[in-house]
């Protein structure tokens, strides 16, 4: 079953195509000195908004993923995010359940489209604080997002 959200790209698609985006930027950065707090700054939406428009396609429209005054877009996802294409298990109304969150964050919910229920992460902002993204600065991105493909 094809995932027909967002351009109807795949979860797996998203991730591996976003990986070499975090790493070519990540390499841009680093040559330019860009390093540790300077780094995390670097990452906050306002900054990538002006700088780095062709990262997100929300940047060109100044619009933010969550509701959130500060918003750090360093990981982009969630580490907690769990997803499998082919779908994690289907409902007994026959919708496929194809992404969940890890830690069962009540900020979390789902949205069925087609059939299929995604995660919504959008009332979450776990992993675009300042605090949460510290943690993973030095971790290539498809290291912190490792435990999110399923399948």
């Amino acid at each position: 079953m094809a995932l027909h959200v967002r351009n109807s790209m795949s979860y797996k698609s998203w991730f591996e195509e976003h990986a070499k985006k975090h790493e070519n930027l990540i390499w841009k950065l680093n040559s330019r000195a860009v390093v540790n707090e300077a780094l995390v700054d670097y990452f906050e939406f306002e900054n990538m908004a002006q700088h780095e428009v062709d990262f997100c396609p929300l940047y060109a429209q100044k619009k933010k993923c969550h509701d959130a005054v500060y918003l750090n877009c360093f990981l982009c996802a969630c580490p907690y995010f769990r997803f499998c294409d082919e779908g994690l298990h289907v409902k007994s109304d026959g919708v496929v359940v194809k992404s969940k969150c890890a830690i069962n964050s009540r900020f979390a919910s789902e949205f069925v489209y087609e059939g299929v229920a995604h995660l919504d992460c959008s009332k979450c902002a776990i992993p675009h604080t300042k605090t949460f993204v510290k943690k993973y600065i030095r971790v290539p991105w498809k290291e912190a997002m490792k435990k999110c493909a399923l399948c």
